[in-house]
Order: structure tokens, then sequence, then C-alpha cells
């Protein structure tokens, strides 16, 4: 409801995995080249890590996106809780394989590896994307190493690239770890990033307003660390107090008012607050 008070479009910090508002700051940017040079040489697996709010995620789609304009086949995978099976059925589905409801794992894993014996044969190049990959089970990781081997024995036509937090890379199994032909490391943004990803995102939206003073835009990276899903956060839920306010300008003072508030939430609710720092 604070769209029509600050003359936007729609939120542009809204909690939503959309690529419409995926923004290429210079680390991402950096990442995307890097992961779709990796594509192209026709390497056999990357990682792209990062702690948790990153945009690993948003990287992930628009990458995909990517792949997709090149005509090469795509199949994009959320792996959260998955296990083999699931898996063997998603990627099925991905790639028009159209599986029955019910079908075996032994089905879906011959149908699948014949459809990737297939495209190498019409030299057509498959790229696997797996999101949360740290967050799958284990059953899912042994069929991704299964795949893999599999797609190696027929060519160099298939990429693997799994998104992973950082802090988790070291519990990936040896295997995983040691196949890997690139890493890339999504940091999080300086201020003057964090300034640009702030200013540009609003005026995307159609801002008419210098919505920040730059005291504020300081506050949101300190409090932020710039982790751009906290960033996020803290510049919705600011624009709604400025609102509340009837203010068309948002300063230190509420952006701390803000932090501290939602810092007071999250003690409440028992989730970790260590995202925010005062400083």
């Amino acid at each position: 409801m604070y769209e029509s008070h600050w003359g936007l479009s729609e939120s542009p910090f809204a909690s939503r995995p959309s690529t419409k508002w995926f923004h290429e700051s210079p680390v991402h940017d950096e990442a995307l080249a890097r992961l779709f040079y990796l594509i192209e040489q026709r390497r056999g697996f990357g990682l792209l890590s990062g702690s948790s709010g990153t945009g690993k995620t948003l990287t992930l789609r628009h990458l995909e996106g990517q792949i997709r304009r090149s005509q090469r086949r795509v199949a994009g995978i959320d792996t959260l809780g998955m296990d083999g099976h699931e898996l063997l059925w998603q990627l099925s589905v991905s790639l028009g394989l159209t599986p029955r409801k019910g079908e075996s794992r032994w089905n879906l894993w011959r149908r699948l590896a014949d459809h990737l014996k297939t495209l190498q044969l019409a030299r057509v190049q498959t790229v696997f994307l797996f999101d949360h990959f740290e967050r799958a089970d284990t059953t899912c990781h042994s069929m991704i190493e299964r795949l893999f081997s599999a797609a190696n024995n027929t060519g160099t036509l298939t990429t693997f690239i799994a998104s992973v937090r950082s802090s988790d890379v070291a519990n990936l199994s040896g295997f995983l770890s040691d196949l890997s032909d690139l890493r890339v490391e999504l940091t999080n943004l300086q201020i003057s990033e964090t300034e640009t990803f702030v200013r540009s995102q609003l005026s995307r939206a159609g801002c008419p307003y210098e919505a920040y003073s730059n005291n504020a835009v300081i506050r949101i990276h300190s409090h932020s660390r710039g982790v751009p899903r906290l960033i996020s956060r803290l510049c919705e839920l600011s624009l709604i107090a400025a609102m509340a306010e009837g203010s068309r300008e948002i300063d230190a003072d509420l952006v701390d008012s803000v932090a501290a508030g939602l810092v007071s939430s999250l003690e409440q609710t028992s989730e970790p607050a260590a995202h925010f720092e005062y400083v």
C-alpha cells in the first residue's frame, strides 16, 4: 500500500525471487560472466557460493535466461529438501520427457540417460542448474554424481552448476568438491554498491524522489553489512515507516529505528539477529 505514497509502479524491494528486479552489481555481473564462460568452454561442473542473502538464486535464474537465449538446453532445479527420485522426476519434466505418475526411479534414470545420449549425438549442449544444493538429501547428491559420470562418458556437452552456501562447501562429498572446474563466490556489496543498488531500484520502480539521504544509505549498509536481501528488507520497512509518518525522505534516524525494531522482532521469534550490527 506504500507504493502510491512514493509514486512506485510496484515495490522493487519486496521479498520475491524475480529476475525483473535482479540488480547486476559488479559482483553479480562478474559471477554471471565467469559462469557463462564455464558453459561456453564446455566444462563439467561449477559451484556458485555465497552467504545467505547474497543473491545466488536470482543469479542462477538470470543465468538460466541467458542460456535459453543461446539455444542451449537448460534445466533449472531447486533441490531444497529433494531426494534422488524427485530429482530424476523434476529433471525429466524440465527436459520435456513427460514422466508418468509413480514412474520408478530406474525408468526415470533410463529415459533421462537415453535422452542425454540423444542430445549429445545431436551436438546439443545441456546445462543443469541446481539451487540450494547444500539442502538437498544425500541421495540427491549421489544421483547428481551418477548423472555427471554418465554425461562425461558420452561426451563433453553437459555442464552442471550448483549454488551452495559458502559455509557448506566443505560438507559436500569429496567427489563433488574435487570435480568442480570453477568456484564463483558472491561477496557482500561495498558501500558504493549498496548506494547504487538502493537508488537504481527506486528509479526503476518510477520513484520521483531522492527517498534516502546519504546518511540513511550509510546506515542501511552498516546494518545490513552489504547483504542484498537484508538491504532490501531494511529499504522496504523504512519506506513503510516513512509513509506512516507522512514523510517524503528517509534519514539515518529512521533507518536506525527500523533496524532496531527488526532486531527486536527477530529476538522475540527466536531467530538469529546477528545479521545486523550497530556502529
